[in-house]
């Protein structure tokens, strides 16, 4: 515990000494400079303080059996922190930058031990020219689709679950150790990645039913490619926006993959254990346009298409920041504890949302408006007798811009069984409310 408070009383006290030598040059959003420290004249080197946070009030129809403390209860109301984030960016010179950051996530009822703040990114970037950029470290860098990532911000209250579908898996907190190259040619933008992928499974290979394997991994390969039709976005970060809220013209046409040899594994007929690739591929396309830029009406569109093949009949069920600690077996569904549902598997998932921001209460003053937002997730898995279907609607107040927001969501997810053949169908639906407020700095 006292490792922990001395690790956040350094950040305070880091950011306290960037926040006394700040330049006034930039306004952040809520029209204050910017925590940002130019080290030369020509404002090409430079340290930098951001970070956000993001807390949840919410309410749960829990999963069938769901335990909390371990009392079996059908719904829970709980408050949460999402995510806490402290960054540094530090460019000694005007081709190379350092990232750190740290942080905590998903703090609930359901966190018994005091949170850990801990490591989640420390890379390093060499920039040769716009074309390439070169980066090695612990980072979210990665390939697939425009949210594997997760965006910087959110159209509806969170991230669509397909999106980190391994996090915590091969993964810690959607980072790995890796190594990449990104750049920008003309309107064409790629990133390339190699990963070293984590091993956080313990299960032995199951018959007809693939798992990740236990044994030694390799090598997670990925890459995203986009063609810009509009205006460029910027790429000096792993994350792509969920929506500019208008302030720019955006299409993306995007195209990914990911693949890891032998990830997972099974057993045959005979018992014989047989090993599984991991092969995803996805395409996607984003649409963000301002409708009216003195009123600050814009309008905002995601659609994505992936097809995911793990091994036989893989499929995963998780749920966000998950309030449950355990699950009564006895009574349980295919879903398990809390707030799971199907997120990922072998097959196709698709999805799309879609948003836009209202005229602003003050025209004069450009500020608080109502930003409402829908999406749609659809997967179609081998594991699953029933499609999967999952839909969010939500609407947000922006109090200053997307640096201040407060989000409320209504998501129904689907309670899966198995059927006198054995199969995967629908049984229930369940619904979650969330009341987020997020705010950042910068």
């Amino acid at each position: 515990m006292k490792k922990g408070y001395l690790k956040i009383g350094l950040c305070l006290t880091l950011l306290t000494g960037a926040i006394n030598n700040v330049s006034a040059q930039k306004k952040n959003e809520f029209g204050n400079p910017t925590l940002t420290k130019y080290l030369n004249d020509e404002k090409t080197r430079s340290i930098s303080f951001s970070g956000y946070t993001e807390i949840w009030a919410r309410y749960v129809e829990l999963n069938p059996g769901s335990l909390v403390n371990g009392e079996q209860v059908n719904s829970i109301s709980d408050l949460s922190l999402r995510r806490v984030r402290a960054k540094m960016a530090y460019q000694p010179t005007e081709k190379l930058t350092f990232i750190l950051q740290g942080g905590l996530t998903n703090v609930n009822v359901a966190s018994k031990t005091t949170p850990a703040f801990e490591l989640l990114d420390a890379y390093a970037e060499y920039k040769f020219n716009d074309i390439i950029s070169a980066g090695a470290g612990r980072s979210t860098w990665r390939g697939l689709s425009r949210f594997t990532t997760g965006p910087l911000n959110t159209l509806l209250y969170d991230l669509p679950s397909y999106a980190t579908a391994n996090a915590g898996i091969s993964d810690e907190t959607v980072r790995q150790l890796s190594i990449y190259a990104k750049g920008q040619i003309g309107k064409f933008d790629y990133r390339l990645v190699i990963a070293d992928p984590y091993t956080n499974v313990s299960a032995d290979p199951k018959e007809n039913l693939a798992t990740f394997s236990k044994t030694h991994p390799n090598k997670d390969y990925s890459g995203y490619f986009k063609y810009e039709f509009f205006e460029t976005e910027n790429n000096s970060s792993p994350f792509h926006s969920g929506t500019y809220s208008g302030k720019k013209k955006v299409l993306a046409l995007g195209a990914g993959f990911e693949y890891t040899h032998n990830a997972l594994w099974h057993l045959d007929q005979t018992g014989t254990t047989i090993n599984d690739d991991e092969k995803s591929f996805a395409v996607d396309l984003f649409y963000d346009t301002p409708i009216n830029k003195a009123t600050g009406t814009s309008f905002s569109a995601y659609a994505m298409a992936m097809n995911n093949d793990y091994g036989p009949n893989y499929t995963r069920y998780s749920g966000v920041s998950n309030p449950a600690s355990g699950v009564n077996a006895s009574v349980s569904t295919l879903n398990g504890a809390g707030n799971a549902s199907p997120v990922i598997g072998t097959g196709n998932t698709y999805y799309v949302q879609i948003g836009g921001t209202l005229p602003y209460f003050n025209k004069a003053k450009n500020n608080m408006q109502l930003q409402p937002a829908g999406s749609v997730m659809l997967s179609d898995l081998d594991g699953l007798h029933d499609k999967a279907l999952t839909y969010d609607a939500g609407i947000s107040l922006l109090m200053n811009g997307m640096s201040s927001r407060l989000t409320f969501d209504a998501q129904n997810r689907p309670i899966y069984a198995l059927n006198n053949a054995g199969q995967a169908d629908v049984s229930d639906r369940k619904w979650q409310y969330v009341l987020k407020y997020r705010i950042d700095f910068n």
